[in-house]
């Protein structure tokens, strides 16, 4: 069984790797109560390939 996305910019079904496009990494970030932040790991950020939203980061391996 697969799992699907739906945009909600542009409601485009995203139903593979092939739908997304791979951005820069990104860093892990945890906030504080303090308002200050930790950073942790960079992730691959992957983006809706039709508008190019921010839909998910990647797992850690």
């Amino acid at each position: 069984m697969t799992d699907t996305l739906h945009c909600p910019d542009c409601e485009t079904e995203i139903e593979s790797a092939d739908n997304l496009e791979t951005s820069s990494d990104v860093p892990e970030v945890e906030v504080e109560e303090d308002g200050s932040f930790s950073l942790f790991e960079n992730r691959d950020l992957f983006l809706c390939k039709s508008c190019k939203r921010p839909l998910g980061v990647g797992r850690s391996k």
